[in-house]
């Protein structure tokens, strides 16, 4: 109920922002009726479904991008939209944060449009790279490999060697999630949200062009956000509070009360049974699954958290401070690892994207906006498909950006 509501919210914020920017338009578009006209019809994007019975016998297809207009926009609407979007439009967390960078032992993986680069995470050096159509998600296992889906196979980097072994393709819906199964390094789960189902696969395969599911396991009552535990077990939220289940064992409900400000994200503790709860206005609460659920502490961030991540010494956001209306403020992208008590530890400034009149905005201001920490250096990177940055902060340092 909570995220129905944050999500309302935010629609009508965008709504309102939206009516303002078609307003100043208006003119516009009856010199250049034609352009305006093809502009307006926008794709609509399709809901997710239901994950059917016969996934493995299912097929995604890739929708091409629709051709931009031949007709600019005249300067003033231009200049117009750009001041309307950069201090009316808020950028809200994703329902389910994208997982497009990802650190191994030594390494770093870094997700671009149809292939995957394995770099090493002191230096950036390419170590290898491999082509498995439209990245949809990577991840890295516990014993320091990674790995990574896309549209046509998968790909795997196991520790200390240079070459990546591709495995056939995962059926990975809208809004799935990629994990490593912590018990056993040799195999991986894909979350469906729709179902609230956990997919379990091995990374060896005897062939075939899609990679047969193992098992499968119901988390009942599972909402987002979701997050995994140290030992493999998931803490998602449920309507009455939050729930853990491990796959393979036993499952807990938690009461906890409601809030007008609704968790966009959850997050592993240091221990096997604590884990981290952040609000859409940027408070985090530190929760301990001991008999009931027990608050451990509390702290505010300095700005509302788009992207989040953790590993067992510290944890790191990507904050954005959206302008408010009417103080003429520009939106205002940083970086910011504390420790599990929320002392800071390292901060950094990030650099914004001011998108064209014509470009997908929401999307290009966020394309580079990926998180990842990881658990064998004290090492954050922040990028995407353009570009990544790797700091150390323990030092306080920027490695390299690439």
């Amino acid at each position: 109920m909570r995220s129905g509501l944050a999500g309302r919210e935010s629609q009508r914020s965008i709504m309102g922002a939206t009516r303002t920017i078609r307003r100043a338009l208006f003119a516009a578009c009856l010199a250049l009726l034609g352009a305006c006209d093809s502009k307006g019809k926008r794709a609509q994007r399709p809901a997710p479904s239901a994950v059917p019975r016969a996934l493995a016998s299912q097929t995604v297809a890739e929708k091409p991008r629709p051709s931009p207009s031949a007709v600019p926009l005249p300067s003033a609407v231009v200049q117009t939209l750009r001041s309307l979007r950069e201090q009316r439009l808020e950028i809200a967390p994703p329902t389910v944060q994208s997982a497009l960078l990802a650190f191994g032992t030594g390494r770093l993986l870094q997700a671009s449009l149809d292939k995957v680069t394995f770099r090493d995470s002191a230096r950036g050096e390419v170590i290898t790279e491999a082509s498995i159509g439209a990245v949809r998600a990577v991840a890295h296992g516990s014993d320091g490999s990674l790995f990574a889906v896309g549209a046509s196979d998968g790909a795997r980097l196991e520790p200390r060697m240079k070459g990546a072994k591709h495995f056939p393709r995962v059926i990975f819906l809208p809004g799935s999630q990629l994990l490593p199964d912590l018990e056993t390094p040799s195999h991986f789960y894909v979350y469906y949200p729709v179902d609230a189902q956990l997919f379990s696969y091995a990374f060896a395969s005897q062939g075939g062009s899609i990679l047969p599911i193992e098992a499968s396991f119901q988390l009942e009552g599972c909402l987002e956000p979701m997050t995994q535990l140290r030992d493999g077990a998931i803490v998602c939220r449920t309507a009455a509070g939050f729930v853990r289940q491990a796959p393979r064992g036993s499952r807990a409900e938690f009461g906890f009360p409601a809030s007008d400000d609704p968790w966009v994200r959850l997050l592993p503790g240091m221990r096997l049974d604590e884990f981290f709860a952040i609000s859409k206005a940027g408070e985090v609460v530190h929760l301990r699954l001991a008999g009931g659920l027990v608050v451990l502490a509390r702290f505010r961030l300095p700005a509302p958290a788009y992207a989040a991540t953790a590993n067992t010494e510290a944890l790191a956001f990507i904050l954005v401070a959206n302008p408010q209306p009417g103080q003429g403020q520009v939106r205002r992208w940083s970086l910011l690892v504390t420790d599990l008590d929320g002392k800071p530890r390292f901060e950094s400034d990030l650099p914004g994207t001011v998108p064209s009149a014509e470009e997908e905005w929401v999307r290009t201001v966020v394309e580079d906006k990926n998180l990842a920490i990881s658990g064998f250096e004290p090492l954050v990177a922040v990028g995407g498909a353009k570009r990544v940055s790797v700091w150390d902060y323990a030092q306080g340092r920027e490695l390299f950006t690439r």
